[in-house]
């Protein structure tokens, strides 16, 4: 099987049917358009399913399964990761890098001194905040282009120029 990379989170069911919404983990929720068949992660166990329908809900996605049918089915699902095959993820624009891509990525400040690695993506509404962390610090670092001045996802490093007391 090809490599996973997560698209959403079943937050909960809803009504009759065993839809249930999905919190997306994309920028864009047209990303679930050309999607037929997903994968649920749940306790470290990954099934298969066939997508009967999605459709957007506020800022989140109202999805059906096929072999899901009743609300108790769909919430044994809740928690579960959205996932789908890495080579089905469509290209992003330049500058542009899905959070699969910045997780584990290692933090250099514009010098050369490592800070940490990146753990987390906390979503803020106005721009993501990227969890930095070594073996003795946690470091919020905003995603901004004052501070990110270089993402190189092919030898896996962030450089940034943190500005003062950032890394206090």
């Amino acid at each position: 099987m090809s490599s996973l990379v997560s698209i959403g989170r079943i937050v909960k069911s809803r009504g009759v049917k065993g839809e249930f919404i999905v919190l997306p983990l994309t920028f864009s929720p047209e990303r679930f358009d050309d999607v037929s068949r997903v994968h649920i992660k749940l306790d470290d166990e990954i099934k298969e399913f066939t997508l009967e329908y999605s459709k957007p809900y506020g800022r989140t996605i109202i999805m059906k399964l096929l072999e899901i049918n009743s609300p108790e089915e769909a919430t044994s699902l809740r928690g579960g990761q959205l996932m789908v095959p890495e080579e089905e993820s469509p290209p992003l624009p330049e500058d542009v890098y899905y959070y699969y891509q910045i997780i584990g990525l290692k933090v250099f400040t514009v010098d050369g001194v490592y800070i940490g690695g990146v753990s987390d993506i906390i979503e803020t509404g106005s721009n993501d905040v990227y969890v930095v962390r070594d073996e003795e610090k946690e470091y919020l670092i905003p995603a901004i282009r004052d501070v990110i001045k270089d993402i190189d996802i092919g030898n896996r490093r962030i450089i940034i120029s943190p500005e003062a007391g950032l890394l206090e």
